[in-house]
C-alpha cells in the first residue's frame, strides 16, 4: 500500500465515526485497551524469552498488515496512527521490526501481532496454569468481541452515508 493509498484509507476511517456513535465506539475502545493492557506483560515476557533467538520471526509474516478494524481502533483512542501500513510490498518484512523487536507499542500495532502465539510461545502457555490459560483466552475473546462490535457500528454507519 502507497502513503497515499494508507492516507486516503486513514481519513475515511476517521471520517466513517459519526458524532452519534462516538460513545458507544470509546465504550468498544477501552474494553480493547483493557484486554491490551492485560496480555502485554504476558506477550512481553514471552516474546523476550523465545523471539531473539527465533529463526523466523512472525514479523517477516507476509500476511500481517493493518487491517480495517485495526484502523477504527487507533482512530477512536485517538492516538498517533502509524505513518503507513506495515509494507509497502508483499515481499518485505515489517516496517516496524526494529533490532529489539516492534518498534510499535502493542496499542499501536495490527491485531494479529497481539494475539499471534508461534508454537513455542503456544507452548510455554500450555505450562501455565489452566486458570491462567482460560482468563489469556478469555481476554483474546473479549478483545475480538469488541474489534467486530466496532467495525460492525463503523459499517452500519458506513451503509446510512
Amino acid at each position: 500500500m502507497s502513503t497515499l493509498e494508507w492516507t486516503e484509507a486513514v481519513e475515511r476511517i476517521r471520517d466513517g465515526i459519526s458524532a452519534p456513535n462516538q460513545e458507544k465506539a470509546q465504550q468498544f475502545m477501552h474494553c480493547i485497551t483493557w484486554g491490551i493492557e492485560r496480555l502485554d506483560p504476558i506477550m512481553h515476557r514471552y516474546c523476550t524469552e523465545t523471539c531473539p533467538s527465533c529463526p523466523d520471526p512472525c514479523c517477516t509474516g507476509k500476511e500481517v498488515f493493518f487491517n480495517q478494524a485495526d484502523l477504527l481502533y487507533l482512530t477512536v483512542l485517538n492516538s498517533q496512527i502509524p505513518p503507513g501500513q506495515t509494507r509497502s510490498h508483499p515481499w518485505e518484512a515489517c516496517r516496524y521490526l526494529g533490532e529489539k523487536g516492534c518498534t510499535l507499542s502493542r496499542f499501536h500495532r495490527p491485531y494479529v501481532c497481539v494475539w499471534f502465539l508461534c508454537d513455542v510461545q503456544m507452548k510455554i502457555l500450555s505450562h501455565e496454569p489452566t486458570r491462567f490459560q482460560r482468563r489469556f483466552l478469555e481476554t483474546l475473546q473479549n478483545i475480538r468481541a469488541h474489534r467486530l462490535a466496532l467495525e460492525s457500528l463503523y459499517e452500519r454507519n458506513a451503509q446510512k452515508a
